[in-house]
């Protein structure tokens, strides 16, 4: 299974690329490929979510994972949770298997991309002004 994902980098950057899950965990954790993952939006009522990653040891080890002040309030934006992000943040969909409701991993919708576009372009413009 492939399906593009969005790229969030130290520097601000935002990306689409395509590799869900294989190549958007090792971009997540570009030093170990171990990603934490957490739920951005939860998959409900044939609705896909939104899934994040990031290095699982990125806030212990600073200087291999610079700061990514995009990130965190990307995802607050988004609704997922609070924190501040060191190294890269990948987001993937996911979605409810029929049979179990169990969550998956999938590539991000149309309307998922240009959801996190716009909220990309709006935190990028507040951190730029803040300095």
């Amino acid at each position: 299974m492939t399906g593009i994902y969005a790229l969030i980098r130290p520097d601000g950057g935002l990306e689409y690329r395509d590799g869900v899950p294989d190549q958007m965990c090792k971009d997540a954790d570009s030093h170990h490929g171990a990603p934490a993952a957490f739920p951005v939006q939860r998959p409900a009522w044939g609705v896909n979510g939104l899934h994040g990653h990031v290095a699982d040891t990125s806030a212990l080890d600073g200087g291999a994972y610079p700061p990514n002040r995009v990130a965190g309030p990307l995802l607050a934006a988004l609704g997922g949770p609070d924190q501040y992000v060191f190294g890269n943040l990948t987001i993937c969909g996911s979605r409810t298997t029929p049979g179990t409701g169990e969550a998956i991993l999938c590539g991000l919708t149309e309307a998922q991309q240009r959801l996190i576009h716009d909220v990309h372009a709006t935190v990028s413009k507040e951190a730029e002004s803040a300095g």
